[in-house]
């Protein structure tokens, strides 16, 4: 068979592939998707929240290229109990500020990972999975970071919206 004719073939193949695919009128939720999903609200605090970099000196912004990692303590109030730790790299992008993050909120029941970027006081972050009590979580949060060694005093708040299978 000439080559081209298996090109041709293989080619078609995959086109038809793509039609079955893009045909689907299946209603069924997507793999890991529960229609029993109960979304719930909470804040936790931030304490001790440091930056640390191979790249960056104490004090020293992040520039276009830099990557460091924030860790420190969550709470369950503003001055409340330490309920677990918090760390996270940071990928700086062009722009004062401009990060990718991806987060893990290690708690008790288990770990929440987020992944957000953006600039500004307030981020806010996609919840994509986590482990534990957290196993198929989803749902998002905004953080407001204030980093010691970047000008803050060391404190975070999150507000969160998580779905989990109860």
């Amino acid at each position: 068979m000439p080559r081209r004719s298996v090109i041709t073939r293989g080619l078609a193949g995959i086109a038809a592939g793509f039609a079955i695919f893009a045909g689907r009128t299946d209603s069924r939720p997507a793999v890991g998707v529960s229609t029993r999903a109960t979304p719930r609200t909470t804040e936790l605090y931030g304490r001790g929240w440091y930056a640390h970099s191979a790249d960056l000196k104490f004090g020293e912004l992040p520039q276009a290229g830099d990557r460091y990692a924030v860790y420190g303590d969550l709470l369950n109030g503003l001055e409340g109990d330490k309920v677990g730790d918090f760390s996270s790299a940071v990928f700086t992008l062009a722009g004062h500020g401009n990060t990718v993050e991806v987060h893990t909120l290690n708690l008790v029941a288990g770990s929440i990972v987020g992944i957000g970027s953006g600039v500004g006081a307030e981020r806010t972050y996609a919840i994509v999975g986590g482990t534990g009590k957290y196993t198929g979580a989803r749902g998002s949060y905004t953080a407001q970071q204030d980093i010691y060694g970047f000008g803050g005093n060391g404190t975070a708040k999150f507000a969160l919206t998580l779905f989990t299978e109860d």
